[in-house]
């Protein structure tokens, strides 16, 4: 089922404070594949269902044309971004290689925008339609170009219990060998790893890194607790009691509208998995957030900052910091003269989030980055990353932390 084309097809996503790559490219809202799991469903205003509709590719021409063709010395904060050139992640929210791709081509028309001004790009799908013509020849144009494919296993008959309408992952990693033998640089993201039902790391990473994977992303299972998706009754009974206890139980905790295992919990598992990356000569990144610090490379989901043309990923956030001062004091100053747009960012946001509206700061990127950064308990702050404690205020006014002494190098 699709509905009329939607209108914000490249924004700023609201993972900002920590994410290397803030700028969201959807080429359609809504997706088919409807993973039974999936997080994405509820964010941004998406509502479950079967509805897909198009982005208008000429909106994505036109951002891109005013910014990058234009003279004007001032633009808005999405046009600085593109000025900069970080990154844009497309997919983020939907997948761009969905079943409608085949009927509106949408995805199709913006690889044409940015092959035409060599824009550098990470693809996040669950498809294989990047391998067959004619996408494979314009993700060559691209440049710098990473293809992320995303699994939570490897085995079709457990993805099957999971995501019974998307590619299978065998036909996934056949797409990653075509891809990665044209010099394509191609990376999975076990997204999500579900404890349990998942195959051992062993497994997993050995048939990616067989396939010529450079990177693996990896994130625990967030349990969506939105119990109006018509797959939440599947999703529970295949997860079974155990594994939902334990997505309830004390230390686990509530992010938004899903829960997450404890930092503990999860610890041992990607220890586990970035061992065997690197044995195999890949990278490591872990997508769980309170986690991201264990990543080999800044450019944690999808390592991109070891690729060509991939030079400007964006620092001014808190994960950044956390990372770059991994055993040391925790400031902001580690992080302070690290670029960033002017201009207020709170349109972009809920309500709920818009700093303009409920303080005297015009609600910028820098006051958001410090707004959570000086509210040790508050969501976004350095203390949600595992080991991280408050210590006090700086002579600056800003907050300082410390590791506990049980943090992970």
């Amino acid at each position: 089922m699709t509905a009329g084309a939607f209108s914000n097809p490249l924004t700023l996503t609201s993972q900002f404070s920590f994410c290397t790559m803030p700028l969201r490219l959807d080429t359609y809202a809504g997706c088919a594949f409807r993973c039974t799991y999936c997080f994405a469903r509820y964010r941004g205003g998406h509502t479950f269902g079967e509805r897909v509709r198009p982005a208008d590719p000429k909106t994505v021409e036109r951002i891109f044309a005013r910014t990058l063709n234009s003279n004007h010395s001032t633009v808005g904060i999405i046009g600085q971004f593109l000025r900069r050139r970080i990154p844009v992640h497309m997919g983020g929210m939907s997948d761009p290689f969905q079943p409608a791709e085949l009927r509106y081509r949408v995805t199709e028309s913006v690889l044409h925008t940015l092959a035409r001004y060599r824009y550098p790009t990470v693809i996040s799908t669950k498809s294989t339609l990047p391998a067959a013509s004619p996408f494979i020849q314009l993700l060559e144009r691209i440049g710098a170009l990473v293809i992320q494919f995303s699994f939570s296993t490897t085995r079709d008959d457990v993805a099957r219990r999971f995501e019974p309408y998307s590619s299978s992952p065998s036909a996934l990693l056949r797409a990653m060998e075509i891809l990665s033998k044209r010099g394509l640089n191609v990376t999975a993201r076990w997204q999500p790893y579900i404890p349990g039902i998942s195959e051992p790391a062993a497994e997993f990473v050995g048939r990616v890194a067989a396939s010529g994977c450079r990177h693996v992303g990896f994130e625990h299972l967030k349990l969506p607790f939105e119990h109006s998706n018509p797959l939440w009754p599947k999703l529970k009974r295949a997860i079974g009691p155990d594994l939902m206890g334990a997505y309830r139980a004390p230390g686990a905790r509530r992010d938004g509208r899903e829960y997450m295992l404890p930092p503990r919990q999860k610890l041992q598992m990607s220890l586990e998995v970035s061992r065997l990356v690197r044995k195999y000569g890949m990278t490591f990144g872990s997508a769980d957030n309170d986690l991201q610090y264990l990543s080999d490379t800044p450019g944690c989901c999808s390592g991109v900052d070891q690729f060509v043309g991939f030079d400007n990923l964006f620092k001014h956030q808190i994960a950044y910091a956390v990372r770059q001062s991994r055993g040391q004091r925790i400031l902001y100053s580690a992080i302070s003269r690290e670029w960033v747009p002017t201009g207020s960012i709170d349109r972009f946001l809920n309500s709920r989030s818009r700093l303009s509206t409920r303080s005297d700061s015009e609600g910028s990127l820098r006051d958001h980055i410090l707004a959570r950064w000086d509210n040790p308990g508050g969501p976004g702050s350095p203390t949600t990353f595992y080991g991280v404690l408050p210590e006090g205020r700086t002579r600056s006014g800003h907050m300082e932390y410390r590791w506990s002494v049980d943090w992970v190098a």
